[in-house]
């Protein structure tokens, strides 16, 4: 910019025909040196360059291009400072530049001086332009890497949340199974207190403590005003009063459970119930659906999930992923699977969800 600024003063005079290049290449280059640093000092950039176009004016006359060199200067001061300081600058070089357009002019203002002034305020306008935009897409940038982040805090929350939700559930089926372990234990005992079984007494201590450490973690992990369980969680096996309930309300429901021999572990059968669950009741909501179908299967020590429909409309169409497709997603993310979502191949809506056995074996 300092060199194209040199150029620009050299030119005018060579153009014209008048001044000694031996002069006027020195002092345009001194004139514009200034510019070298007007990215990180822009006043100290415009007060060299005023001072040493003056000087120019004086010598070689470069009216047109000292305007243009002034401009840049002020450019600079303008994209680089605030509105305010923008103001008082624009002010202060116009006063400036009328100033020294009466001097060297002998108190006579033409039209080219109204367009030499016009070229100074324009860069003012034009730098104070550019910082806004900046400032604006700055602004915005940090907006979205804002709520980017919240988002991010917000999804490994709801995530955290779910899997506390399936600790607690698959502490209550374990807590129910102890139980009635414990009580079968302790019926079998007292059945046969005559042959004083201590094998039976050893799994009613066993269980009875189990249960005790459980009851403290349980306390732990449930909210305060949260009830204790009255019945085992749900589990796939729990699923037909699902499609009960779903034909209750009138949509034609069916489902196809291949296992292939697979026991499925609890935290992944409790989560199955509740994908399913979701999905029907968002089927029943939005889809206006008449006929739906559930297909569960263990396919590679994964648990597959889809429950598809015949309906017009997407469950769950809401923006915010509702209570729906977000709860499905993150039950499946917290036990390291996935859910999606989209249209049928043939026609309406599918729910399809991978979860994997960890813990499962075959029977």
């Amino acid at each position: 910019m300092a060199l194209a600024g040199a150029a620009a003063l050299v030119a005018y005079p060579v153009h014209r025909g008048t001044g000694s290049l031996w002069i006027t290449i020195p002092l345009s280059l001194l004139a514009c040196l200034p510019l070298t640093v007007s990215s990180r000092a822009p006043l100290a950039a415009l007060v060299g360059v005023a001072a040493g176009l003056v000087v120019c004016l004086a010598v070689f006359q470069p009216y047109d291009t000292a305007a243009v060199v002034l401009a840049l200067a002020v450019y600079k001061v303008a994209s680089l400072g605030d509105r305010r300081r923008s103001l008082i600058v624009g002010v202060a070089t116009a006063i400036f530049v009328l100033a020294v357009i009466m001097i060297i002019a002998s108190g006579s203002v033409s039209a080219n001086s109204g367009i030499r002034l016009g070229i100074v305020l324009g860069a003012v306008v034009i730098g104070d332009t550019v910082r806004s935009r900046r400032e604006l897409r700055e602004a915005k940038r940090e907006r979205d890497l804002r709520i980017a982040q919240e988002r991010e805090q917000e999804g490994r929350r709801r995530i955290a949340d779910e899997r506390l939700r399936i600790a607690r559930d698959l502490h209550d089926s374990v807590a129910h199974a102890l139980v009635a372990i414990n009580v079968r234990a302790g019926v079998a005992a007292h059945l046969r207190a005559r042959d004083d079984d201590g094998a039976l007494r050893d799994i009613m201590d066993v269980s009875a403590a189990a249960l005790d450490d459980l009851r403290s973690t349980l306390g732990l992990l449930r909210d305060a005003d949260e009830p204790a369980p009255t019945a085992p969680s749900l589990d796939l096996a729990s699923m037909a009063r699902l499609l009960e309930h779903a034909k209750a309300a009138g949509l034609d429901a069916d489902a196809d459970v291949q296992l292939n021999g697979h026991t499925i572990p609890i935290a992944v059968g409790q989560a199955g119930f509740r994908i399913v669950q979701e999905a029907l009741t968002n089927v029943m909501r939005h889809a206006a659906a008449s006929h739906t179908r559930v297909s569960v299967r263990v396919v590679e020590g994964t648990l597959l999930i889809d429950v598809s429909d015949d309906g017009t409309g997407a469950p769950d169409p809401s923006p915010q992923g509702g209570h729906g497709l977000r709860g499905m997603h993150e039950r499946a993310v917290a036990l390291g699977g996935e859910v999606t979502a989209g249209p049928s191949e043939r026609g309406g809506w599918q729910i399809h969800a991978r979860l994997p056995l960890t813990s499962g074996k075959r029977t």
